[in-house]
């Protein structure tokens, strides 16, 4: 019997915790102590929380040094909504902690993203008009419905390099110069949207990965 309702005690806590809408994403980056701060809050010795420059990300991250203790589920899902509130990653001298956080972290991410987009579109008026990806519909359809919708050339921009990836194509981008960003498929604005576009159809949850796939598209 114990046994029992320890089981649903553990699922109801479950359910509970997916019920917590993910955190908002900043609008402005917080301060190194500021983040510092959101980490500790989760119940980490001060001493073992440090902000270092990553020289290849090139920007601030949050560094966890070895505790001597498990990181709990809760923790590490308190570590990754922090981390998400504060738009800056978290990283475990522990190596054997990152691949589960990683796994709570960007469940957390996409949700928050796919909050922030929708906000975004809903702002604009353009949210009831959003395509979204068709089950069995091939991917490049959807890449030119959001083209379309975001005033882009179709093609020019976005490319499907089979039924599940979706990924700029080579110029789409443009190239940088001393002047800025030459010969891009989409201004800023719209690439705003293409961006928005896809986070709000929440591509995971339909088996579509969308983002850069180094030189992948260079033979098209």
């Amino acid at each position: 019997m114990i046994a029992l309702y320890s089981a649903l005690a553990l699922v109801a806590a479950q359910a509970a915790q997916g019920d917590v809408p993910p955190p908002s994403i900043p609008a402005s980056l917080p301060t190194p102590q500021e983040a510092k701060g959101k980490v500790v809050a989760c119940g980490l010795p001060d001493t073992r929380v440090s902000i270092q420059f990553d020289g290849t990300l090139q920007e601030d991250v949050v560094w966890i040094s070895r505790t001597g203790l498990p990181f709990s589920e809760s923790t590490l899902t308190c570590l990754a909504r922090a981390s998400v509130a504060t738009s800056y990653y978290v990283y475990f001298r522990d190596t054997s902690v990152q691949r589960p956080y990683d796994i709570i972290y960007n469940r957390i991410s996409n949700q928050a993203g796919v909050v922030s987009a929708r906000e975004w579109l809903r702002a604009r008026n353009l949210l009831d008009t959003l395509p979204e990806p068709v089950k069995g519909e091939p991917a490049a359809k959807y890449a030119q419905a959001v083209e379309v919708f975001c005033g882009v050339k179709p093609g020019s921009l976005l490319m499907a390099l089979d039924d599940y990836t979706i990924t700029f194509t080579k110029s789409g981008l443009g190239y940088p110069t001393a002047n800025g960003i030459k010969g891009a498929a989409a201004n800023e604005a719209q690439f705003e949207c293409v961006m928005n576009a896809t986070s709000a159809g929440n591509l995971e949850a339909h088996g579509l990965f969308f983002g850069l796939i180094g030189n992948a598209a260079k033979a098209q």
